[in-house]
Order: C-alpha cells, then structure tokens, then sequence
C-alpha cells in the first residue's frame, strides 16, 4: 500500500510538471519558419530607398538611395556603405512570423516593442510613402529578436539582433570613399621629396623559361601570349632631381603609395576644423599627382590629443574632417618621410659582396 502511494505522489508531480511545461512553454520561430513575410510579400526590397534606424538611446540615421547610390542625407549626403544597406534590406524583407509568442497589449510592453520603448525602430520607405515600420526588442537566444510589425500586436522570434541595424552613421559610411588606384598615381611629393611613377617593361623571363618557349610550337596562342608578356610594365618609383647622396629605396616608395590609395575612414567629422584635430601641427603633408585630375590632391593629417589615439585626416579635393584608426594613421606617419624612403648612408656603404648597390637590389625585389 504504501509503493503504491508513493507511485502515485511521482505520477502527480509528473503531471503537474508536465501541465507547467505545457503553460509555460513559447513557441520558437526563425526566419525560415511560417509562411507569412514580417515585412508584407507586396514589398519588394528593389523598391525600398529609404531607410530610417532608431534606437533606444535616441539615436537616429537615415539612409537614402540616390540613383543606385545610397547616401547619408544628414551628412551632406555622404556616400553609404551600398553592400551593407542592401544587405539589411534583404534580411528585412526576409524575416517571417512563425508562430506567435504573444499577443496581448501587455506583451508589447513586455518584449520592447511599444511605439515609445524599443531597442530598434526601423522605418522602410518607397519615396515618401512608409512601406513597413517594424520593432526590435528583447533578445530570445542567440541570435534571436522579439519583433513586431507597428500595425500589429502579435510579438513573433526572428532571426535578427541589434548589431544588424546600428543607428549611428558611422556605422554605414563608405569607409572606402576616399580610395583610389595606386596605378594612378603618377607622382607624390613629400618630405621635400618629388617621386615620381614610371611604367617599366616587366623583367624578362630568365633563359631556362626563354629555352622552354622557344622549344614550343609557333602557334598563334604562343605568339599571343609573348605579345602580351611584352605589352606588360611595371611601376617603378623614382627621385627626381635627386642630390648625389640620396638614393631611393623604390619599395618603400610602392608602399606609401598603396598604403595611401587604400586608406579607410572610420568617421566623417564635419566641415569645421577643431583644434583637437591636431591640424595646427600636422604629422604629415602629402601631394598627390592622381591621373585625370586637373589639380594634385593634398593630404593634411593631423594625430588627436586624445586617449584614443586617432588621427585626423583631410583632402584638398573633400570639404569634409576625417577621422581614421591609430594604427593606419600611425603607419602613414612612419612611411611618408625622407628617413623611411631614402636608402641611409650605413646601408650604402658597404654593398654586398657580388652584388650591385642596396638601392639597385631593393629595385629589383
């Protein structure tokens, strides 16, 4: 009798526990799951060129596309990270329901989804006509966000979190705005420096390859590919009017223009240079002679006086203050100087035995 009470005393709680479970338990739903679209099936995303992101911080950035160009229209209308717009708008109009995890006024409150209390609020629009406005809460799990559509109170899980949708502008500037070919760039003059670019043939092949080649049937595919072997040329930097004790080391010179052609911004700072720019006293004044401009582009860096140890950068050819990292900043300071560029005088002094001058050996690597 008294197994048999106790059987049934585990029986319950199992019951009890199971009917709890059973209350208790929410749905989950992903953005694969359920066949209806967060954002309506009638959107589609080509149609979207505007999109406005808000946070709960009161953060706010808005994004326009002008032409198949997307801009910042509150910084003068700054190039946009395109890729990174379009990929947002994508993962938008992608989202579906599922089932729903509430659906009462008091969820929304709940889950952080009101009109006054979000984590994200992200307004898509087709001109000026708002297509779709949709809440962002609570986090559910990795990589899981209470949503909601604004004209509903169904509270849905999708795949989505706040690291999608940043509602500062620096997040979607085109970092890469400022970028060029260093092909085209033909001369830098720095550091009382003129260099200049010349288009070389490229070094030919040594005599065993030459040997090979020649032992190869005249086809006219061979005799394409040797005349595009010696349509090809290289760049080659050199000193011009250089004194008989300077000597240019042809690499460094590649690689402060590379270096140059492909900096990145991290921040658009304005029109208005501050005295905390660091601008009054530069650590580095750059020309730029750049194919198909009329005018060389100056390059003015100045280093922040703060902790962070940023730099400040601008361009003759820009009205705008640019902020880039320490570390880029710090490279362009070490590399765009006589010290760096020039070959030193211990180094020219003894040229390796067999071998020609260190200037003529770093030009051949």
């Amino acid at each position: 009798m008294k197994r048999t009470i106790q059987i049934l005393v585990v029986l319950f709680i199992v019951q009890v526990g199971f009917a709890i479970g059973i209350n208790f338990y929410q749905p989950q739903s992903t953005d694969t799951g359920g066949s209806d679209k967060l954002v309506a099936t009638k959107v589609n995303a080509v149609d979207i060129d505007h999109v406005t992101i808000e946070d709960s911080d009161g953060a706010k950035v808005s994004l326009a596309k002008n032409g198949k160009d997307w801009q910042l229209p509150d910084q003068d209308n700054f190039p946009a990270d395109g890729t990174k717009v379009d990929g947002l708008i994508s993962k938008l109009t992608g989202l579906h329901e599922g089932l729903p995890i509430a659906t009462s006024s008091g969820a929304i409150k709940r889950f952080k989804l009101a009109k006054d209390d979000f984590e994200r609020r992200i307004t898509l629009k087709n001109g000026d006509k708002a297509v779709a406005t949709l809440y962002f809460g609570t986090s559910q799990g990795t990589h899981q966000t209470h949503a909601r559509r604004d004209d509903q109170n169904e509270v849905y899980a999708v795949t989505m979190g706040s690291y999608d949708a940043p509602a500062k502008a620096d997040d979607w500037i085109d970092s890469t705005a400022l970028q060029i070919s260093a092909d085209d760039i033909v001369k830098m003059d720095v550091d009382g420096l003129s260099l200049v670019a010349n288009e070389v043939p490229v070094a030919k092949v040594d005599a065993k390859s030459a040997d090979k080649s020649a032992a190869k049937p005249a086809t006219d595919e061979n005799a394409d590919k040797a005349d595009q072997d010696k349509a090809k040329t290289q760049t080659v930097w050199n000193l011009a009017n250089a004194a008989p004790d300077q000597k240019l080391q042809p690499a460094a010179a590649s690689t402060l223009a590379a270096m140059t052609a492909k900096v990145r911004i991290s921040s658009v700072l304005g029109k208005d240079a501050k005295p905390e720019y660091g601008m009054d006293h530069p650590v580095l004044k750059l020309s730029l002679t750049i194919k198909g401009k009329d005018q060389p582009v100056e390059y003015v860096m100045g280093k922040s006086d703060g902790k962070d140890g940023d730099y400040t950068l601008k361009l003759s050819s820009r009205p705008e203050y640019f902020r880039i990292a320490g570390y880029t900043g710090k490279q362009l300071e070490q590399h765009a100087n006589a010290k760096a560029l020039l070959v030193g005088a211990k180094d020219d002094a003894k040229p390796a035995p067999g071998s020609d001058s260190p200037a003529s050996a770093k030009a051949m690597n």
